[in-house]
């Protein structure tokens, strides 16, 4: 009797973790909280007491919105989890789990 039931998944949701702007999860958060303080920089930027140039005002109001999104589509989006954190790890300490110890010659060869 147990071979015909029908089992349903009531929590279908439950495990996908969803898309925004093209991320997944909650990745599209960091770009648009990013996005908001270019915003809010821009118009930082354009006080009239500022004598930069229209460009140059612009570039920096985008810098936060670029990093960040650079961030997130190269380390982030579509990688294996901590991807981010263990290239970071792996430069700065070298490709090996832990630091290289100490390794002594060997003593049948000569010093050179």
């Amino acid at each position: 009797m147990e071979g015909n039931l029908i089992y349903t998944d009531t929590r279908p949701r439950a495990k996908s973790t969803g898309h925004a702007f093209g991320f997944e999860g909650n990745l599209g958060m960091p770009v648009i909280v990013s996005a908001l303080i270019s915003v809010l920089l821009l118009t930082a930027l354009f006080n009239p007491e500022n004598s930069l140039s229209i460009a140059v005002k612009l570039l920096i109001a985008l810098l936060p919105m670029v990093l960040t999104t650079g961030y997130v589509v190269l380390l982030r989006s579509r990688k294996p989890p901590r991807f981010d954190l263990d290239l970071f790890a792996s430069i700065l300490n070298g490709p090996a789990f832990q630091p290289a110890r100490y390794q002594p010659r060997h003593p049948c060869i000569p010093d050179l």
